[in-house]
């Protein structure tokens, strides 16, 4: 497909909210936006983008204390899903018509990536834009040690405001910080340090530290006024991670 000039990844972390308030949702329009997991009940997006089974369609609702929404039907009425994992459980069998099952495009984070953040950026890296800006990356905590063997997770802490939608989509990742504790993100995102993509970092403060960081008033600027075609656009990515 034609390059794409830019793309934006929409994730869920609360520096977003800054964002938000400075007109985010109207500098989006018209332009590539793929969304993260629940980004699609507040942005327009082109695309949404998730890794984990149960956020499609929960299989654990009897079986967990903390569960997923069903959102199933939701999501069969958005534009595009592009799910990582093809031989994840049994999604082939309950995918809708607008979902795309692939592996994660940059192998080096295994078939399936930890963190559904990090399939979204290879799946934007593989579309090859000149420039990514990653939206919500926060990484709110820092271990620099990596993951230490066999150190139990901390518990979840409902009164951390972790998402910018705060606690108004009860799921099972709020308030849980426990992966970001346990693991440094640089053994995962050092595998981008030689993209061909320019990347940005749209939150100062994120403890991910592998790609230039700026605030929200610089992204505006470096946004460019072109806008995009949104249905030639979704065919195309579709076409492209075949």
């Amino acid at each position: 497909m034609q390059t794409l000039k830019e793309i934006i990844i929409v994730g869920g972390g609360s520096s977003i909210a800054e964002g938000l308030v400075l007109g985010l949702k109207d500098k989006l329009s018209e332009k590539c936006v793929i969304g993260i997991n629940y980004a699609f009940r507040h942005f327009d997006l082109t695309a949404l983008c998730f890794s984990d089974r149960d956020f499609y369609r929960p299989l654990h609702m009897k079986t967990k204390k903390e569960a997923n929404p069903d959102i199933y039907e939701e999501l069969g009425k958005l534009d595009l899903l592009i799910i990582g994992g093809r031989r994840n459980a049994d999604l082939d069998k309950i995918a809708h018509p607008n979902t795309v099952l692939i592996s994660c495009p940059k192998k080096e984070l295994g078939h399936i990536p930890p963190l559904s953040g990090m399939f979204t950026l290879s799946v934007a890296e593989a579309l090859h834009p000149d420039k990514i800006f990653l939206l919500g990356y926060d990484w709110p905590t820092r271990n620099p040690n990596g993951c230490p063997t066999g150190k139990r997770y901390a518990p979840k802490d409902e009164s951390l405001d972790i998402h910018y939608y705060k606690k108004e989509i009860p799921h099972a990742g709020l308030g849980f910080v426990g992966f970001y504790e346990n693991h440094n993100p640089d053994n995962y995102f050092k595998f981008f340090n030689s993209s061909k993509s320019k990347i940005y970092n749209v939150s100062p403060n994120s403890n991910i530290q592998n790609f230039e960081k700026i605030d929200y008033p610089k992204f505006f600027k470096l946004l460019s006024s072109d806008t995009i075609n949104q249905k030639e656009t979704r065919e195309a990515i579709r076409l492209s991670l075949k």
